[in-house]
């Protein structure tokens, strides 16, 4: 009898124990089928842009593009975010454009919200001149959009397009500050690596007075960066990297200068206008 009470009680222990782990299953099973269902128009919306990415070689770049979009959306609503893309974009394409009359190849633009995009170089640059050239390229483009929404503005007094226009000579401006690997410091590394410190230290001060973590960061690898080149500047492959004949040095010091005070005046000159209108 005792036995058979041990047999059974196994036996009730053993269906219990299996009763249990079903309802386990089918409560996992729920939940992921929830999970899913929730899921589902994320994922109906991704299997084309998918599709997308293997189809088209612009793949990468248009859905950047998007999801960019719809992160400043967010912020800004979705026409100011699809302009200020389009800038950037626009600033991003002067780098490519640079770089292919250089002769070196690059990919498209990727976009990053909050951080901006990038193209990726292929091949590296022979020399401080053509890398910046290829750096200029993108401010030069960038702040001919800006320009080109100022010149909108004044023709339809249309206030979105003063914002634009603000936006865009503030990026590029910020661009164009001569430390690291930022547009600038690679321009101003072909007038005189010297230009860095003062680059330094103007992004230090916007560093401590915003206490914005993205400019704390563009600093920190400036300065590792400038490190890095004037610790090894008396190698002879570093010599010969920055070693351009001084008629270069002085162009592109006049076209540094020019693109400063053009991308300078005009976040001024907008930024006064908004104050005087209601967006």
């Amino acid at each position: 009898m005792g036995e058979e009470r041990s047999a059974g009680q196994m036996n009730g222990n053993g269906e219990k124990q299996r009763l249990a782990g079903i309802k386990k299953g089918l409560v996992s099973t729920g939940i992921i089928a929830i999970i899913l269902n929730f899921l589902k128009p994320a994922l109906i919306f991704l299997k084309p842009l998918a599709a997308l990415l293997k189809l088209s070689k612009f793949g990468g770049t248009l859905v950047s593009m998007v999801v960019t979009v719809a992160v400043y959306a967010m912020i800004w609503g979705w026409w100011f975010a699809l302009g200020f893309v389009i800038l950037i974009f626009i600033h991003e394409n002067g780098h490519m454009y640079a770089a292919k009359m250089i002769g070196l190849p690059v990919s498209r633009p990727v976009f990053i919200p909050f951080v901006g995009a990038f193209i990726a170089m292929k091949e590296i640059p022979k020399n401080a001149k053509e890398e910046a050239l290829i750096g200029y390229g993108g401010p030069l483009a960038g702040t001919a959009g800006a320009l080109a929404c100022a010149a909108i503005y004044s023709l339809t007094g249309n206030p979105f397009w003063l914002a634009l226009s603000y936006l865009g000579f503030f990026l590029n401006l910020f661009n164009l500050m001569p430390l690291g690997f930022l547009d600038g410091g690679r321009v101003a590394s072909a007038v005189s690596c010297w230009l860095w410190i003062p680059g330094a230290v103007i992004l230090t001060y916007m560093a401590v007075k915003y206490t914005n973590p993205v400019i704390f960061f563009v600093l920190i690898l400036g300065v590792i960066q400038a490190y890095k080149v004037f610790k090894h500047r008396n190698e002879p492959e570093m010599i010969n990297y920055y070693q351009i004949e001084p008629e270069f040095r002085f162009k592109m010091g006049l076209a540094y200068l020019f693109l400063l005070s053009v991308t300078g005046v005009g976040m001024g000159y907008s930024h006064s206008l908004l104050g005087n209108v209601q967006i």
